[in-house]
C-alpha cells in the first residue's frame, strides 16, 4: 500500500490524520533556547500566548533528516511505499530534508513532492493523496496527481498587525508604524511558493471583504478552508459569509501553525483552497 507523509504546516487535526492514515512530521519552533515540536509540544493557543509575551521573535526550523528517516523507515518496514508532500521549498528546508531522507532510506520507493504551499492547501493535497491510496492507486499515479494540484493551491490572508512582519524583517519600522497609525491591513498571498503582498485595506471589515473578492475571482473551488490564528469568531463569521456562494462544499475551519504564525502574528485570517 502507498502511505502519505506530510509535515505539521499542513495544519491537519489529529482526527484528520488518523482517519486518513497520514503520517505528520513536525517542524520545530525555537523560543530562545527552548525547542518545541509544532502541533506536538505546542498547541496553536500556546504558541500565540508565547508569541505575545516574547520580546524576541521565535525561529522555526525544518525537521532533521533523521526524523524523516525514522518516519520513512517505519513505513518501509511494513512494506509500504511512500508519497511525501511538503511545505514550499522556497520558505523552508523541509522539502530538502525529506529528499535527503528518501535517498538514505529507499528512494526507489519514496516520492517527495514540493507543494509550493502551506496550511490547509497542503493539507488538502495530503488528504487527496490518502484518498487515492485507499483507492489502490500506485505511488507514481498519486505523486503525479499531487503535482497537478500544485498550481491550483491558494493561500490568501490578512494580518491584524504589522508588528510581526516588521520584527521578522519583512517590512521596515517606519512603514509598520505608519501602517498601524492608519489602521492598514496588508493582504498576503502565497504565490509560486513565496509570501507576497497582493493588496491592503483600511480596517479589518474592508480587509475581509477584499479576501472574499480574491476568493470569488478564482471562480470554482474544489476544496476550501477558512484559516485563522487565534481568531475563531471572525473565522466562523467569514465561513458563514461565503457558505451561500459554495453550496454543497464542506468549508473547513483550520488553525494555522507556528511557521506562518511567526510572521503573521495572532489575528491573521484568510482562505486556503484548491481551484477546480
Amino acid at each position: 500500500m502507498v502511505r502519505i507523509v506530510t509535515d505539521s504546516t499542513a495544519d491537519l487535526t489529529q482526527e484528520q490524520q488518523q482517519a486518513a492514515g497520514i503520517t505528520v512530521v513536525p517542524l520545530n519552533v525555537h523560543f530562545g533556547d527552548r525547542v518545541f515540536r509544532d502541533h506536538v509540544d505546542l498547541t496553536t493557543d500556546e504558541f500565540f500566548s508565547r508569541l505575545r509575551a516574547s520580546a524576541q521573535l521565535p525561529r522555526t526550523s525544518q525537521p532533521a533528516v533523521g526524523v524523516f528517516e525514522e518516519a520513512y523507515g517505519a513505513l518501509r518496514r511494513n512494506g509500504d511505499e511512500i508519497v511525501s508532500v511538503h511545505l514550499s521549498s522556497k520558505v523552508s528546508g523541509t522539502y530538502n530534508s525529506a529528499l535527503m531522507a528518501a535517498k538514505g532510506v529507499d528512494e526507489k520507493a519514496i516520492e517527495v513532492v514540493d507543494s509550493l504551499s502551506t496550511s490547509m492547501a497542503l493539507g488538502f493535497m495530503a488528504l487527496e493523496g490518502a484518498k487515492l491510496a485507499r483507492a489502490g492507486k500506485d505511488r507514481a499515479t498519486i505523486a503525479e496527481r499531487l503535482r497537478a494540484l500544485v498550481p491550483k493551491a491558494r493561500v490568501i490572508c490578512v494580518v491584524d498587525t504589522l508588528t510581526y512582519l516588521e520584527r521578522g524583517g519583512r517590512i521596515g519600522k517606519a512603514r509598520a508604524l505608519l501602517g498601524s497609525l492608519l489602521n492598514v491591513k496588508p493582504i498576503l498571498q502565497l504565490k509560486d511558493g513565496e509570501v507576497v503582498p497582493v493588496g491592503r485595506a483600511r480596517g479589518r471589515p474592508q480587509a475581509l471583504g477584499k479576501l472574499v473578492e480574491l476568493l470569488e475571482r478564482d471562480g470554482h473551488v474544489s476544496q476550501l478552508a477558512v484559516m485563522h490564528g487565534a481568531a475563531p469568531a471572525d473565522a466562523e463569521q467569514l465561513r458563514e459569509r461565503v457558505a451561500a456562494r459554495y453550496p454543497g462544499l464542506d468549508i473547513l475551519l483550520t488553525e494555522i501553525g507556528a511557521v506562518l504564525g511567526t510572521h503573521t502574528g495572532p489575528g491573521v485570517i484568510g482562505f486556503t483552497y484548491l481551484v477546480a
